[in-house]
């Protein structure tokens, strides 16, 4: 990775509780020794069994703001002039607020 990105590239760090845990080979090793769930205890877990009522599991909803085309009208008028919605990202979609 450090070759194709061209830079040093921090592997991902798992915080629990605001107290550092530590990187990938720390939390496979907590879990091979039965100690992460111990460390997890107490946390809210997701308990439903069904998708989300507001996007149907996919995290992601159609933006409110621009319909998805990620342009508007600065003013608010069918002029033709149109900038980039700030609210969305590059695919037109929120991420969505009642699962994510």
């Amino acid at each position: 990775m450090w070759r194709i990105l061209d830079s040093r590239v921090v592997p991902p760090r798992l915080f629990i509780k605001g107290r550092y845990i530590g990187g990938a080979d720390a939390v496979v090793t907590l879990h091979e020794q039965g100690k992460l769930l111990q460390l997890l205890e107490g946390l809210p877990r997701d308990q439903s069994t069904s998708p989300c009522d507001g996007c149907g599991g996919m995290c992601f909803i159609l933006c409110y703001n621009c319909n998805g085309s990620r342009k508007i009208s600065p003013d608010g008028s069918d002029d033709g002039l149109s900038v980039q919605c700030p609210q969305c990202n590059e695919n037109g979609l929120l991420v969505c607020p009642m699962c994510c």
